[in-house]
């Protein structure tokens, strides 16, 4: 009987044994396996999953792309820019994004995409669209970032920054204003212009009058010069001429960019001596309180085609039977 218990007891301490040897190798293994790619410098295994989710869905791939571009000064690559799959995706996720209040990322498209006449009517529409909302986002919030730049260089009475914003935007009589030597009276006046002058466009009008501009962004200018308003200019080395009048004195202006083409649009509105009555349309609504739309705004843009009248009258039209009107409320996303 007590040899039966001793054996026994040597069993069990056998077992005890094994099990704290395999136990201390297993922790040793563990450690190796998770020490050793840092420690001793041996690299660790990597599964790249994107192999098996390119043979799923070769799209969604390129679409995820979209989420990198603010390490691109926020502007798509020529590839994405011209390959239909991925400017469909982009142009569904932004009317989405617009129908179900949603942020719009700022993300911008440097020129309209050379295929664009490739895709059906709607989708044509669609995606000029969602192209240049962002961009007219954008170029509202630079208008509105000056003016706060302005009201705080009359606030440190920094004459040299009131005098160049003046310029910029054509202030009545500039060339006769002694800045140097400005009264009161007339630093009074130069601000209560500045005021009137650097303010956002409805963004209704924004599209209508770039639609009707470009053709959609299909026109010539638009895809030879970015050009989306048909601004003119006297400067040849600046401008594409129209065909058929290679003798005109005047060309379509272009631009490096459609942001930059958005910007000049704005400037013009908010500087040309054409618009005032514009302006001040826009200055009395805000006084009130009052909504300021596209349709009504347009009411003021008589003078920007030669067709008068008749020209208001297409851009009411266009943002009517387009609907532009829902995009009002859009924003871009938080910086």
């Amino acid at each position: 009987m007590l040899e039966k218990y001793r054996l026994h007891a040597n069993s069990i301490n056998e077992i005890r044994y094994s099990a704290t040897i395999f136990i201390i190798i297993l922790i040793f293994l563990t450690l190796i396996g998770f020490l050793s790619p840092r420690v001793l410098n041996i690299p660790s295994l990597v599964f790249d999953f994107t192999v098996v989710k390119r043979n799923f869905n070769t799209v969604s791939i390129d679409i995820n792309k979209l989420d990198k571009f603010k390490t691109n000064k926020n502007y798509l690559s020529s590839d994405q820019i011209n390959n239909k799959a991925i400017v469909l995706e982009w142009s569904n996720r932004i009317i989405y994004n617009v129908e179900n209040n949603l942020d719009i990322a700022r993300m911008y498209f440097p020129h309209v995409p050379r295929n664009i006449n490739e895709f059906e009517t709607q989708i044509k529409k669609n995606v000029f669209l969602s192209i240049l909302l962002p961009i007219a986002l954008r170029g509202n919030e630079l208008v509105l970032e000056e003016r706060k730049l302005m009201k705080v260089a009359f606030l440190t009475n920094n004459i040299y920054k009131i005098e160049s914003i003046a310029k910029k935007y054509k202030v009545k009589n500039f060339k006769k204003i002694n800045f140097s030597n400005i009264t009161t009276s007339d630093l009074r006046l130069v601000k209560e212009e500045l005021l009137t002058k650097i303010n956002k466009i409805p963004i209704s009008m924004i599209l209508a009058q770039s639609i009707i501009e470009s053709g959609w962004g299909s026109s010539r200018f638009a895809q030879q010069g970015n050009a989306l308003f048909g601004e003119w200019t006297w400067n040849a080395n600046v401008g594409i001429k129209p065909k058929g009048n290679l003798d005109a004195n005047f060309a379509v202006k272009n631009f490096k960019n459609l942001l930059e083409s958005v910007k000049s649009y704005i400037l013009n509105l908010n500087s040309h001596p054409a618009y005032s009555e514009m302006r001040k349309f826009r200055t009395l609504r805000y006084k009130t309180g009052k909504e300021i739309t596209g349709y009504d705004t347009a009411n003021f843009l008589n003078k920007y085609a030669e067709i008068g009248f008749e020209y208001v009258t297409k851009i009411e039209n266009m943002i009517k039977t387009n609907k532009l009107y829902k995009f009002r409320n859009a924003r871009l996303e938080e910086y």
